[in-house]
């Protein structure tokens, strides 16, 4: 039988799926963002993975390496999974980039709109457009950050912050 590339995309967007909720609950495994390439950075956690669970440490997805990650996943998913919104290490939410992740910045946003005259209301809609980009270079500004219109891990921490201020002064 032949493997299609839309096979194969399937598979590695089903294992790096596992291998994010197993990250949520096993911090000694990087959290990757699932997706349908087989980046660096989900090689680093498999590598972590078969470390942690004592299979050969090769980066690859062999069958013993699937089994065991489908394994560890089935027996975790009876615990709570504590909400981890912002992905680990050194991503960023940028111009053209779409999905949950862009509706809770936006949303967030919003919220501090109520409160700072010079921040308008976006529609969320899961697309980090031009509009989203402004919003957040005024956020920036606001938060006496570099206005990029780039969230990483510092703008989001910021932004989290505020929020949280909000909630804490109602």
């Amino acid at each position: 039988m032949v493997y299609t590339d839309a096979q194969k995309k399937a598979h590695i967007q089903e294992i790096s799926e596992l291998l994010y909720q197993i990250a949520l609950r096993d911090g000694s495994i990087p959290a990757v963002v699932p997706s349908e390439e087989y980046t660096p950075e989900l090689a680093l956690a498999v590598r972590a993975f078969q470390e942690s669970y004592d299979l050969p440490v090769t980066g690859e997805i062999d069958t013993a390496t699937w089994d065991k990650i489908a394994a560890v996943f089935h027996a975790l998913t009876d615990a709570p999974v504590p909400l981890v919104i912002f992905p680990s290490g050194n991503f960023i939410l940028q111009q053209g980039d779409r999905g949950e992740l862009v509706y809770f910045v936006q949303i967030m946003l919003n919220l501090l709109a109520r409160r700072y005259r010079n921040l308008y209301m976006l529609t969320p809609n899961g697309e980090y457009d031009d509009q989203t980009a402004d919003a957040m270079r005024r956020f920036q500004q606001i938060a006496n950050l570099p206005e990029t219109g780039i969230v990483d891990r510092t703008t989001w921490n910021h932004l989290a912050a505020f929020v949280n201020q909000l909630r804490l002064s109602i």
